[in-house]
């Protein structure tokens, strides 16, 4: 009896609910005590966060106090762990420049403690800083510049494979642009007569700065890399400002890196962190590129030097990943600049990019000369992106090839993100998906018809339901026509042709698309339930009112918010599912839910 109440009172759940009533400097107490009580005080901690597998999967919402046991102090006190597969560091709490140094001195000390990092993505909205932003002395920026550098350098010590870099322009309004760039001079050459020769000293920052740069030989070799060439600090009336940013990786870290996946935006492509992280790249086997042009400078000369040098670091690219709503006028300089990437095999550019003035395209002659470079790359098999980007790929890719479209290019993706559920905008995403396909059919040939796949990816900012319950009246409405329309014929016989739905549509405009037939046309479902929920048939009827508006669809992936731990896992729909689906898509083959 006695080992049984000993053992009643030690079992783990019990603990943990103990020691949730603890106070902070009780629970630092706890964890001191021994191993099985450390795992049991750092685990009510992370409790309490919703972390439960810190080493496969934690995302640490850090305090704006340093001194508060959130997750990040949790783990810092932890003897156990060993690894982290994937650590998100968020700072949106941290209020203040010092309180966000403190916290990177305790990323960098969790990360030192464990044996390997594999992806680590860091969240740092830095300019919630607001007054202080523009009081940042120089003292304070080179002690900012320290702390963040050495924390990068530890996270690549590690061996982290994967990181992302969000935010970080607390010191973007810090420096400018030079008036005569080494990069705009390097590709423009003008006639000019022979320069004096000067002395063999290296030039004086503040020389630099009023733009006595060096020969242009040299900057086409060695400028590219160098921030302090192309940019300058901003200064005052009466001094300037010395030059403060993060020195490049040493050679014993370039020696280790093993960066793969890069996800930045231009914030952090700019001083005072540029310099480092393309240096980085430069030493790194980095594959996978993702980059925001939200906040990408206005001023086209800068967004050029910044597009020229990622393009030099990393032109082994494989994949690139371009995301939101890009600044008016910018993307087509990027499309253009795609096309300098020869590797490249896969292609990835959300329909926001496009939103802003000047980023659309529709296939005029301007068009197509921004998108011929990129139609000529060799290895290119998958593109994403929405309908109009397609077609005048498509256009560019046939003009440049005068010929049809080249067996490589497998997949076609047309993401389309439904803004809202009226009649309207289905009936424009039905344009869309008819205007795609057709380019598809004018590029290739018969054959080559049969291996390519047209996929439609349908994504929602509006709700999921009334949207699929607005089709659902729609396909009401033609049902109901058809039959009123056989009822007045008198139509009896079962094998008398059947009217189709643009016979009785009220609204022309409106039609499911039915060709071409000889595509792989699938369509990928974003939807809110879980996965359980979709093979169970919650949603049969909403997922059929999306499938009638492509009766040729030959598969059908229904996706999860809610994935599991191997978040790329996929199940095959049941029997019973697929055979409702099949009464509106004849030709559906596969079902897939991930």
């Amino acid at each position: 009896m006695e080992s049984i109440r000993h053992n009643f009172w030690c079992t783990g759940e019990l603990a943990l609910r103990t020691l949730a009533f603890l106070s902070s400097p009780d629970l630092r107490n706890c964890a001191r005590v021994s191993q099985s009580f450390n795992r049991l005080a750092v685990q009510s901690v992370l409790d309490r966060y919703g972390i439960w597998n810190p080493e496969q999967n934690v995302t640490l919402q850090l305090a704006n106090n340093p001194s508060y046991l959130d997750g990040l102090s949790a783990l810092l006190l932890s003897v156990h762990i060993r690894n982290l597969n994937l650590v998100v560091f968020n700072l949106d709490r941290v209020t203040s420049l010092r309180a966000a140094l403190k916290s990177f001195d305790k990323m960098q000390r969790l990360v030192e403690r464990v044996e390997s990092v594999h992806t680590v993505e860091i969240q740092w909205r830095s300019g919630v800083y607001g007054a202080e932003q523009s009081q940042i002395s120089d003292h304070a920026l080179a002690s900012a510049c320290r702390c963040v550098e050495g924390f990068l350098d530890t996270v690549i010590a590690r061996g982290c494979t994967s990181l992302e870099l969000a935010g970080f322009d607390a010191f973007a309004s810090m420096y400018k642009l030079k008036k005569t760039p080494a990069a705009s001079e390097a590709k423009v050459r003008v006639e000019a007569p022979p320069a004096v020769e000067q002395s063999s000293s290296t030039p004086s920052i503040r020389g630099s700065a009023r733009g006595d740069l060096p020969s242009q030989d040299a900057r086409v070799a060695s400028d590219l890399s160098s921030d302090e060439t192309n940019y300058c600090r901003k200064s005052s009336s009466i001094s300037s400002a010395p030059w403060i940013s993060l020195a490049p990786p040493s050679p014993s870290l370039r020696q280790v890196t093993k960066l793969a996946r890069l996800h930045v935006s231009t914030t952090v492509l700019r001083p005072p962190f540029s310099q480092w992280l393309f240096g980085l790249l430069k030493a790194s086997p980095v594959i996978f590129l993702a980059i925001s042009f939200k906040d990408a400078p206005g001023n086209r000369i800068e967004l050029k030097l910044i597009l020229d040098r990622l393009a030099e670091a990393v032109p082994d690219v494989t994949r690139i990943y371009l995301e939101d709503r890009a600044r008016a006028g910018v993307i087509k300089d990027v499309v253009a600049w795609l096309g300098r990437f020869e590797l490249l095999e896969d292609l990835k550019i959300e329909p926001e990019c496009f939103l802003a003035a000047g980023n659309g395209f529709s296939g005029t002659d301007g068009d197509l000369e921004s998108l011929q470079a990129l139609a000529r790359l060799p290895n290119l098999c998958a593109l994403v992106s929405s309908s109009s980007f397609l077609c005048a790929y498509l256009a560019a890719r046939r003009s440049v090839s005068r010929g049809p479209l080249a067996k490589d290019l497998h997949t076609v993706n047309m993401r389309h993100i439904w803004k809202s559920s009226t009649r309207w905008a289905i009936s424009g995403c039905l344009e869309d998906v008819e205007q795609l396909c057709n380019a598809v059919m004018e590029a290739c040939s018969e054959e080559e018809k049969e291996g390519l796949c047209v996929r439609v990816n349908f994504c929602f900012d509006c709700s999921w339901f009334d949207t699929a319950e607005a089709l659902g009246r729609i396909w009401n409405r033609i049902d109901q026509a058809r039959l009123q329309k056989f009822h007045v014929a008198g139509i009896d016989d079962a094998d008398s042709k059947v009217a189709s739905p643009q016979e009785v549509d009220p609204a022309p405009s409106f039609r499911p698309f039915t060709e071409p037939t000889r595509l792989g046309l699938w369509l990928e479902l974003h939807t809110p339930v879980t996965a359980d929920e979709i093979q169970r048939g919650v949603v049969d009827v909403e997922v059929m009112a999306f499938c009638r508006m492509l009766p040729t669809l030959r598969k059908l992936l229904l996706c999860s918010p809610f994935p599991s731990l191997a978040s790329r896992s996929s199940l095959p729909l049941r029997k019973e599912r697929m055979d409702r689906f099949k009464s509106v898509c004849p030709e559906l083959e596969e079902g897939l839910v991930f």
